[in-house]
């Protein structure tokens, strides 16, 4: 039953393998997020997020304009809501999407490069480098690290999704905890690689201000030529004994300073990124979670129905419980589900033409209601 169906990978319904606990333990943020989406739903909480918008939006975003007619254009009683729950998850996405990032970054150090130390907070990566310095290390960001005890030496990564969202605070912001490093004025134990990656290089026109950024930071603490900087930054430049800095910039340079730091012979590291990558695309939790929310929205603003609703209350009918005890039995169990619903749905709620769209539509609100009661 259900061949025909499209097939579905909900993380936070999956059973717990070696390989699923790798993907979600990278993807958690973004998993939360989803949980919070399903959360707002089923509670029927969406509301919240406008009561929430500060008095600025409310001429900046015009939603004080559109509420004064809410009452008699349904299209101005739909946009606060909607504006409201768009800004909730965009602003929300964005702060995690860098966590993502050094998750993937974190679990490469590890099994990849074979690195016998990957701190996992920013505070125990701190530790290290105190126990490095044998100094005080300042309260700074730093977003992933590595350490080969045996090889005595470290890799301290500062990690960017891009380089052209931040202003120059930011860019000079990624050798505020080199600077204070070099401050300390004491040779490390280990041989210390401070490397500055920008994971996506396809807006290169701020390359160049994000590298000047960097040597007007650092030129208070060394004495550097800058067109030496310039010119050798991408290949590595010795700061000190044991403290070198280099900048990757995109994914292929990233893990081709990973391949040369290791002094590994294993090739794969090179292709480590597209490896995880492709092992973590495959999930369902977030985007359905989000469109639907959104659909959703527009159907209870513009049509007063809620498809949350009428599956709920349809599910009380026909008393019946999913199946958690594996995730082939769970997708069987809504599978089975969805046929005695599809005669029931009597409604026209469901913002699609196409007969396939409404019942994947259905079948997808199942898997979020197994999400939430889960």
């Amino acid at each position: 039953m259900g061949k025909n169906y499209q097939p579905r990978m909900f993380l936070n319904l999956a059973d717990e393998s070696e390989e699923i606990r790798f993907i979600k333990d990278v993807l958690k943020s973004p998993l939360d997020l989803a949980s919070d989406i399903i959360k707002y739903l089923f509670e029927d909480d969406l509301c919240s997020l406008k009561e929430k918008l500060d008095v600025i939006k409310g001429f900046s975003a015009g939603i004080t304009r559109s509420e004064q007619f809410s009452s008699e254009y349904a299209l101005a009683s739909y946009y606060p809501l909607m504006f409201a729950f768009h800004q909730k998850v965009q602003s929300s996405y964005r702060a995690r999407q860098g966590k993502i990032l050094e998750k993937i970054i974190m679990e490469i150090l590890k099994h990849y490069v074979k690195c016998d130390i990957v701190p996992q907070k920013a505070s125990k990566m701190r530790d290290e480098l105190k126990d490095i310095f044998h100094a005080k290390i300042p309260n700074l960001d730093v977003d992933a690290m590595g350490i080969m005890t045996s090889d005595e030496k470290a890799i301290v990564i500062q990690l960017r999704s891009r380089d052209d969202t931040g202003g120059t605070t930011a860019k000079a912001s990624l050798v505020d905890l080199l600077k204070e490093l070099l401050r300390i004025n004491k040779t490390p134990d280990y041989e210390i690689l401070y490397l500055v990656c920008v994971w996506d290089k396809r807006q290169s026109t701020q390359k160049h201000s994000t590298i000047k950024k960097m040597y007007s930071s650092l030129q208070d603490v060394v004495k550097l030529d800058k067109r030496q900087f310039f010119d050798e930054l991408s290949y590595g430049i010795d700061l000190k004994q044991n403290i070198r800095l280099k900048m990757a910039y995109g994914t292929d340079e990233i893990m081709k300073s990973f391949f040369q730091w290791s002094g590994s012979k294993d090739e794969r590291i090179l292709n480590s990124i597209a490896e995880v990558s492709k092992l973590i695309e495959h999930w369902d939790d977030l985007w359905i979670s989000y469109a639907i929310a959104s659909i959703e929205i527009g159907i209870n603003s513009l049509l007063k129905q809620s498809n949350i609703e009428l599956l709920n209350s349809k599910c009380r009918k026909l008393n019946t419980t999913f199946d958690y005890s594996s995730y082939p039995a769970l997708v069987n169990s809504i599978d089975v589900m969805l046929q005695d619903l599809i005669p029931m749905w009597n409604e026209d709620s469901i913002p699609f033409h196409a007969l396939s769209d409404k019942v994947h539509y259905i079948r997808d609100l199942l898997y979020l209601k197994a999400c939430y009661e889960k």
